[in-house]
């Protein structure tokens, strides 16, 4: 009697300490890295979606890694929100606009799955970190794109500091072979990959989260809210005194920057 009555305890603690959420993998496209891993409370109905794109300099990076999906996941989940990090393919095998159909894809994906994952296709809200934050901001500027991968609007976009905004004006000179290696030589290309050049009415809002420490990181925000506002799309400036690897990781983290983030993302939401 008494070790049933152990056994039962243990089970009990055991109940207990189970994870307050699962993770799922799923595929949207037929490359291994057209991948994505769906965080969510457990038996949730019609919960808003926050979709995270890593970075990783156009060529590395994975949804895998801690700094993108643990404090987020540790943050939001618990309040209700279904958490998605994705994959898409990478260079040298696609180009920074073919990681943006990737990534439209991934996110018609996700609108059409939202009721399997316990989710509002509805209530969305799209985020990316450097690398990751210019792929965004592409899908969400270039109506072309969205289009052809059938996705609808979601609420909301958050840059989390990219330079990449206006790459005509990122490859004057003699730029960083990072940004060589990704866009090349071609001035259409260049066009074509910007997403400040292909802002319209029909964007936005954005969160434009920046590094003060960086020289280009904010002077390139503050060019896209200009931009923004001359088409009435809503765009907030958010700088931040943190490093460009600290503004992904302490996001979610209990701090006034997490505050901010969220506050913006519930009005988005509204």
């Amino acid at each position: 009697m008494k070790n049933i009555v152990l056994i039962s305890l243990l089970l009990l603690l055991i109940a207990s300490m189970a994870p307050a959420q699962t993770r799922q993998e799923f595929s949207y496209g037929p490359d291994p890295r057209q991948r994505l891993d769906v965080y969510r409370p457990q038996n949730v109905v019609d919960a808003p979606i926050l979709v995270m794109l890593h970075g990783g300099g156009w060529r590395g990076g994975d949804k895998r890694y801690a700094g993108v999906w643990r404090a987020k996941v540790a943050n939001w989940v618990p309040q209700g929100y279904v958490f998605v990090a994705v994959n898409t393919r990478l260079l040298p095998q696609a180009g920074p606009i073919d990681q943006a159909v990737d990534f439209a894809a991934a996110l018609a994906f996700i609108q059409q799955n939202a009721a399997r994952f316990g989710a509002n296709s509805n209530d969305m809200v799209v985020m990316g970190h450097s690398a990751g934050a210019h792929v965004a901001g592409l899908v969400a500027t270039r109506n072309d794109i969205r289009m052809a991968a059938g996705l609808r609007p979601w609420a909301g976009t958050v840059l989390l500091d990219t330079a990449a905004l206006n790459v005509p004006a990122l490859m004057r000179g003699n730029p960083p072979a990072l940004y060589q290696n990704a866009f090349g030589d071609d001035p259409a290309y260049w066009q074509a990959a910007s997403p400040d050049l292909h802002l319209s009415a029909d964007d936005g809002p954005f969160l434009l989260v920046c590094s003060s420490t960086r020289r280009s990181a904010c002077p390139a925000a503050q060019s896209f809210e200009r931009i923004a506002s001359r088409f009435a799309v809503a765009a907030t400036l958010l700088p931040q005194d943190r490093s460009h690897r600290q503004i992904n990781i302490a996001l979610g983290e209990d701090n006034a920057y997490t505050a901010m983030v969220e506050n913006w993302m519930t009005s988005a939401l509204r």
